[in-house]
């Protein structure tokens, strides 16, 4: 059995793709464990469940393209993000991303465990998580 990470939250626009993906890994794999990250106030609070899949909760990553009091806090969000994901990522085989405030600290994460990761970006231009995951990464989808 292989088990499978999927990162990508917020909106629909990482959500669904993901959850995309997902049945059709499972219809192919029926056998596998799929489990998404996510953050409490994502879509995927309410999406992933719903579509049958386990759904692992991390602290959201807030990094804000201007100086704020929120970019100052960033770090201290993300070394528990990643720390959440290192600890889920317990005896995973793959990580497949969609960007989104849980991707980045997954990809750390699995670069961490030395877990494959592989990344979809559907848009014309990568957000910054995707951007950050395609160091780590020779496997891109588009």
């Amino acid at each position: 059995m292989t088990k499978v990470f999927f990162a990508g939250g917020g909106t629909a626009g990482h959500v669904e793709p993901a959850l995309a993906v997902a049945r059709t890994w499972r219809v192919k794999n029926p056998n596998d464990q799929i489990v998404f990250f996510g953050t409490s106030t994502g879509l995927e609070t309410r999406l992933v469940p719903e579509a049958g899949f386990e759904l692992s909760l991390i602290t959201k990553v807030r990094i804000s393209r201007s100086p704020s009091p929120t970019l100052l806090l960033a770090p201290f969000s993300l070394i528990r993000s990643v720390q959440q994901c290192f600890a889920a990522l317990d005896g995973a085989d793959l990580l497949v991303g969609f960007g989104g405030y849980v991707s980045a600290p997954a990809y750390i994460a699995a670069l961490l465990r030395r877990i494959p990761i592989v990344i979809h970006e559907a848009n014309a231009r990568p957000g910054i998580a995707n951007k950050l995951g395609a160091l780590f990464t020779q496997y891109l989808a588009t």
